[in-house]
């Protein structure tokens, strides 16, 4: 999978940004696909409600992915002010955690997309795109 030499690293403060998470930068068909795949491989970790939850040796935890829990950050406190390479980056780098880097880079984009609706982000007209540089430039802020 080539996420370009920055893959992993946030770049976000350094580039320049076409648009945000809030321009309707994937479409409702996409997230759907998504919510597939992390039905078949997100699901035991994070939830059907995505709300985490303890691993099975009680030690390690699965983070929220939408919403609020009392020990939990929310998507923008951990993503705020990175782009949606780096979101899609970190995952494919991780997840599923038995064999990260395992999914086609189009199931990856689509899981993000499933993340950004169900975080409350609208759906647009176009897909996410798989071309790395093009979600480097897009910015995950918060709604202001």
């Amino acid at each position: 999978m080539a996420w370009g030499g920055a893959g992993l690293v946030s770049l976000s403060g350094l580039q320049l940004t076409d648009k945000t998470v809030w321009s309707g930068v994937y479409t409702e068909a996409q997230a759907r696909r998504g919510e597939q795949v992390y039905k078949e491989s997100c699901t035991y970790c994070h939830k059907d409600d995505l709300t985490g939850g303890f691993l099975d040796d009680g030690v390690g935890r699965a983070p929220a992915l939408a919403g609020r829990r009392a020990f939990d950050s929310s998507f923008f406190e951990r993503w705020e002010d990175a782009t949606v390479r780096d979101l899609a980056a970190a995952i494919a780098a991780t997840m599923p955690q038995q064999k990260p880097a395992s999914l086609s880079l189009q199931a990856y984009i689509d899981v993000v997309s499933f993340l950004l609706l169900k975080n409350g982000m609208p759906a647009g007209d176009s897909e996410l795109p798989t071309d790395v540089e093009a979600l480097g430039r897009i910015l995950i802020v918060p709604r202001k």
